[in-house]
């Protein structure tokens, strides 16, 4: 037995043609000629049940290759089993049809078309599938963009990772994996110095300050500069081949990507180094001369005959896709 959604994926089916083609046609539910919409409905005038929304179909096609269907229905009209109007009036229909006089059946079907038209767009204004194959932004995409804060269309596939607020290296390791396809590690606790400011060294008693700067007992602090253990980390890729190496290199393909998830998902107070895990053979050493970019696409120590694991650090493109 036919359903509602049997007759809805059969209009979006026929209505997928306009996708990128016949732009002089326009959508079910949308103002146009007549002559220019690729589904027509008609009411099915029978007191019977049908037992399915779709009674029968046909289609043509016209001479700018645009496929014409013509849909008898039994859902939702005026007249019929399940119309609105009450019996007497798909009687009335019934026996004017059989004197070869369809007037008010052709005047009905204008209003069955509309009404049927609406009723389908009602139901694709809540398909996700159905609205992202629509040129242009379409609501589920505005409304994922601002609960996520994503910018980019292709950012919407991870947005559950942009929206959470905790954010963890595991996280950023599945999204970098699955982007590049090859192994990534996070090596998290990467440190370094980070100098202090001159308010916030400690300076003892002299003619300017009698009592000093921060001189006092547990308070006062020797040098310039302080060891910020969770200043960094390492994001380190493990290609299999050198084209996997090339597409994280600046440039590549993944390049822009992998810089701009990580820009989301790791804080801006933390330094990010960027790092490659590969057979010597992979990496293109340098030659004067030549082409190569020493630190982006070639380095020096690579030998194409060797076999031994390096490990060496880039910086990918800086651009957003």
């Amino acid at each position: 037995m036919g359903t509602p959604t049997t007759l809805f994926r059969t209009v979006w089916a026929a209505e997928r043609q306009l996708i990128n083609r016949h732009p002089t046609y326009h959508r079910v539910g949308h103002d146009g000629w007549p002559d220019k919409e690729v589904v027509r409905f008609r009411s099915s005038q029978n007191l019977g049940f049908a037992g399915q929304d779709i009674v029968r179909m046909t289609s043509r096609r016209n001479d700018d290759g645009a496929v014409l269907h013509d849909l008898l229905i039994d859902v939702m009209g005026l007249t019929g089993a399940r119309g609105a109007l009450p019996a007497c009036f798909t009687e009335r229909v019934l026996e004017q049809v059989r004197e070869k006089s369809p007037a008010t059946r052709d005047f009905l079907d204008l209003f069955n078309h509309r009404l049927i038209s609406l009723f389908y767009r009602s139901w694709e204004k809540t398909q996700p599938a159905v609205q992202q194959e629509r040129t242009g932004e379409d609501d589920f995409t505005r409304i994922l963009k601002a609960l996520t804060g994503c910018e980019q269309s292709w950012q919407l596939y991870y947005g559950a990772a942009f929206a959470r607020r905790s954010r963890s290296a595991s996280t950023l390791r599945s999204l970098l994996e699955d982007i590049t396809g090859m192994s990534v590690q996070i090596r998290t606790l990467r440190g370094e110095w980070a100098p202090l400011a001159d308010e916030d060294q400690s300076q003892l008693p002299d003619a300017s300050q009698p009592m000093g700067q921060h001189a006092r007992l547990g308070s006062a602090m020797l040098g310039s500069r302080v060891w910020m253990a969770d200043k960094g980390l390492d994001v380190v890729f493990s290609p299999k081949s050198q084209s996997a190496l090339v597409s994280v290199l600046p440039g590549g393909a993944f390049s822009n990507t992998v810089s701009a998830i990580t820009q989301r998902l790791v804080s801006g107070h933390m330094r990010v180094r960027y790092r490659l895990s590969a057979r010597a053979a992979h990496l293109t050493h340098t030659v004067l001369g030549r082409q190569g970019r020493l630190g982006a696409d070639s380095f020096i120590g690579a030998r194409p005959e060797s076999s031994r694991m390096v490990e060496v650090s880039f910086k990918p493109s800086q651009g957003k896709d």
